[in-house]
């Protein structure tokens, strides 16, 4: 993307901080820091920072050996920078004094801080550095900001479904009785390696372990007659495809098989369903509803779905307790599961934008993957 598009997400983040009464708002490195200058890395025990002020104003902390990286990779020219043997202290003074000419008469400073992403670390560095600190969340502001995806931010999770999906059909063609769920999580993963922009992996769940949502990979084998089901996640280029199919080795007993047919039933329901508007309670309800009448509710443990970006998981939740309507450009899973203890798990997930007409699934891959069922 290019800067000019950093520094319109930036102008958009402050003015929502000056209608919230915020002075400015500081992120760190994760999503946020690559959403609004184009940077990405990871956090360390030097701290890196940017200040976007409410008048849009920018200032960035890094340490010395990374400084020239922050300058190439965001053009910003200003880096206030420190040595190892300094810490980091007088460069957060510089950057805050750069933006809030006022810190230094005194005044309190009302900051925007990343609730689910900030140390203590940087925080104390922020409270030293201001004469009175006035922390708030500003994660309903970022929300709202990266809620609605563009259309380059869409062209680039469509990239990532690419790769998502071929991992999906390598873990397809490893599925049989005798294989194990190593064996299928080494062929997604050598899938995804095909393109060298990607990385990701996967979970990849048999039989009983299959009644755990969230199971890890492990060494068993898969027997005849169980479902196993792959949940596959692939960044590309920052952001991020997520996808779940379930298998089959070999021929379902009944009670399975319904479950498949319920699973599949609320998921339609719900993708199809989806329009702006309605809350993501809403939406969840559609497939929640429907598990629930046919006998499975209680089967049915998590959310139907999450948003989805330069993170896994963000806004929107589709969610029972969530209230707030859902908006054309948002990208969301609707992923329902019915777990059975003891006997196995199905769950169908699918990457969806929602339109002004409704939900644009942006995976196509089969959703009924049973032998002799149609796909």
């Amino acid at each position: 993307m290019d800067r000019s598009t950093f520094e319109d997400r930036r102008r958009r983040l402050a003015a929502a901080a000056e209608r919230e009464g915020v002075d400015g708002v500081v992120v760190l490195p994760g999503a946020n820091l690559s959403y609004l200058t184009g940077l990405r890395m990871a956090a360390s025990e030097r701290p890196t920072m940017a200040v976007v002020s409410g008048d849009g104003g920018l200032a960035m902390i890094a340490p010395l050996l990374e400084a020239e990286k922050v300058r190439r990779e965001t053009g910003i020219e200003k880096v206030h920078d420190y040595a190892d043997e300094d810490g980091p202290l007088g460069a957060v003074r510089s950057a805050l004094r750069q933006v809030f000419p006022a810190v230094s008469t005194g005044r309190a400073l009302r900051l925007g801080v990343e609730y689910l992403n900030m140390r203590l670390f940087e925080y104390r560095l922020l409270d030293e550095a201001v004469p009175e600190l006035v922390p708030s969340d500003a994660g309903p502001l970022t929300a709202e900001l990266r809620g609605r995806k563009d259309p380059a931010e869409v062209a680039l999770i469509e990239k990532a479904v690419a790769v998502v999906e071929r991992a999906t059909r390598a873990a397809r063609a490893v599925v049989r009785p005798g294989a194990t769920e190593l064996d299928v999580a080494r062929a997604m993963e050598t899938a995804i390696r095909e393109d060298e922009l990607a990385t990701g992996g996967g979970s990849v769940a048999s039989g009983e372990r299959s009644a755990m949502p969230h199971a890890r990979t492990s060494t068993r084998t898969i027997r005849d007659g169980e479902v196993v089901w792959a949940d596959i996640v692939v960044v590309r280029e920052g952001y991020v495809a997520d996808i779940t199919r379930t298998f089959v080795a070999g021929p379902l007993g009944p009670e399975l098989n319904r479950v498949y047919d319920v699973v599949l039933e609320a998921q339609r329901r719900a993708r199809e369903g989806a329009r702006p508007g309605m809350t993501g309670a809403e939406l969840d309800a559609m497939a929640r509803d429907y598990i629930t009448g046919q006998g499975f509710g209680e089967y049915f443990t998590h959310r139907t779905g999450h948003g989805l970006g330069l993170e896994v998981h963000e806004e929107p939740y589709i969610i029972r307790t969530n209230e707030r309507p859902l908006e054309p450009g948002q990208v969301f899973t609707i992923e329902p599961g019915v777990y059975l203890p003891g006997k196995g798990g199905v769950r169908v997930e699918d990457d969806v934008i929602l339109t002004e007409e409704g939900a644009r699934s942006l995976t196509s891959y089969p959703r009924d993957l049973r032998l002799g069922r149609p796909s």
